[in-house]
């Protein structure tokens, strides 16, 4: 029996879940979260209570806001076996979690120049616990792990194998939501073998999946590459990047600023970065902002399609795929001379199954579940049957 607290931070939001049990049999004891940007405070809501609020007014420091929450779910639910962290990116690491020791951390660390938003934000939390509670185990788990699948000709970059460009590759991100995403269609829908899975949130990207893995996808090195975000560019031109330093003058930082935070529907709408402004704003500026994001996941749809010799089935998943009919209805619509058929009604009811009854292609809208997949791959770990 192990009690396994897990840490997903993002780059302005720090969500967490509480597990308890053995094997795949975990049951949720606790989870919430804290948005920066929109909130103050930590809800704690456990299984089979009233929420509560934890204030983390006086601190906008995810570290310490990390131990806060380790204290007040280890007073509701006792001292966690092993906590574990969403880790961005793992290089080349294969298998999906590792003990997260000090050495461990700092070979992490070198890595966030891939995903310099990402990285830090999960290792604080882990240095921070590791401070304060040495005795505790804390695991590491990677979202490019799922990939490690990735055949050769989906792994190479255009780029020389020798000097700076050395060791560069295609990773992949999203991992642990392609993970369940995966899961879940083996259970509802097995006889789907080929599948493009759209994660759609304020970061998004597509997955190629055959049989339950990864074997194309459209983050490439960084999760700054892919499809249009909510304040990331996604693909552009390399040309681009290079006049803008050799002609306009924008310096390395300010051309990384412009690429992870002025970007995406941010960047084209100037209104804002999430779809549920976007859609009921009726501002043009917002209309082309949505038109460019849809048309931008169509086409790596599109593409993963070319990897799989056709798909079978296709999946939305994360906060937009999940919750925003009108995101997934746009998206369809471009692809409907590959046979993607919605059925209007369940689509506007988020159901799961949203395909139409006599489509040949079965689509699906999946409520990520990480943690959940994060706890999976920690209790392996822990149990040793990883």
């Amino acid at each position: 029996m192990v009690n396994i607290l897990c840490f997903n931070a993002g780059s302005s939001s720090l969500s967490y879940a509480a597990f308890r049990g053995q094997g795949e049999a975990l049951a949720l004891t606790f989870d919430g979260g804290v948005d920066l940007s929109a909130e103050d405070v930590v809800l704690l809501r456990p299984a089979d209570g009233p929420a509560r609020r934890l204030d983390v007014s006086d601190t906008s420091d995810f570290p310490a806001i990390a131990c806060r929450i380790l204290d007040a779910v280890e007073r509701d639910t006792g001292e966690p076996s092993v906590i574990a962290h969403r880790v961005v990116h793992g290089g080349d690491r294969t298998a999906p979690a590792v003990d997260l020791t000090e050495d461990e951390m700092a070979a992490l660390g070198t890595l966030a120049p891939l995903a310099p938003i990402h990285q830090p934000a999960a290792l604080g939390p882990a240095r921070a616990i590791a401070a304060a509670r040495p005795d505790l185990r804390q695991v590491a788990v990677f979202d490019t792990a799922f990939h490690a699948t990735l055949p050769d000709i989906a792994r190479r970059l255009p780029l020389p194998e020798t000097g700076a460009t050395a060791g560069l590759r295609r990773f992949g991100f999203h991992g642990l939501s392609y993970a369940w995403a995966a899961r879940r269609l083996r259970d509802v829908a097995p006889q789907r073998g080929r599948v493009v899975a759209l994660h759609l949130s304020g970061g998004a990207s597509a997955c190629a999946i055959r049989d339950g893995r990864s074997i194309d996808t459209s983050m490439g090195a960084t999760p700054l590459d892919g499809l249009m975000m909510g304040t990331r560019s996604g693909a552009v031109d390399p040309g681009l990047i290079l006049a803008l330093m050799q002609d306009r003058g924008l310096s390395a930082d300010e051309v990384a600023d412009l690429l992870w935070h002025r970007s995406g529907l941010a960047g084209v709408s100037g209104i804002s970065n999430d779809t549920r402004d976007l859609i009921p704003s009726g501002a043009p500026e917002a209309e082309a902002a949505l038109a460019l994001f849809c048309r931008s996941a169509a086409k790596s749809a599109a593409a993963m399609a070319v990897s799989l010799g056709g798909f079978d089935a296709l999946v939305f998943t994360g906060g937009i795929g999940a919750e925003q009919p009108e995101i997934r209805a746009c998206i369809c619509a471009d692809l409907a001379f590959l046979g993607v058929r919605l059925d209007p009604d369940a689509n506007a009811r988020n159901d799961e199954r949203i395909s139409h009854p006599d489509a040949a292609i079965e689509i699906r809208a999946f409520a990520e579940q990480e943690e959940w997949i994060m706890a999976i791959e920690t209790s392996r770990l822990v149990e040793g049957t990883a």
